[in-house]
């Protein structure tokens, strides 16, 4: 479990983007500089998902949980339209 929570990580990380250097943020928040890219850098990639619990990787799995049960139900529509088709 992180020490610093994700409302704080957001708030360095979009700090990170308005400053000059990492090491001002790191100082003015009393925090190592590698931390302050890091989480800039996982901002700027999942912006303001990034620090979300479950973290990005739980917003891809339900995704691709999402894809499955869309792709499923599109085959059922593709078999029903198959059947009803033949009755025309």
């Amino acid at each position: 479990m992180s020490k610093y929570n994700s409302e704080f990580k957001l708030l360095v990380a979009k700090k990170a983007i308005e400053s000059r250097t990492y090491s001002e943020v790191a100082r003015e928040y009393e925090i190592s500089v590698c931390n302050v890219k890091r989480w800039m850098q996982e901002y700027k990639r999942y912006g303001d998902l990034a620090f979300e619990d479950g973290g990005p990787e739980q917003r891809v799995r339900d995704m691709e949980k999402r894809i499955a049960d869309l792709e499923e139900e599109n085959d059922i529509l593709k078999k029903a339209a198959a059947f009803f088709s033949k009755y025309q």
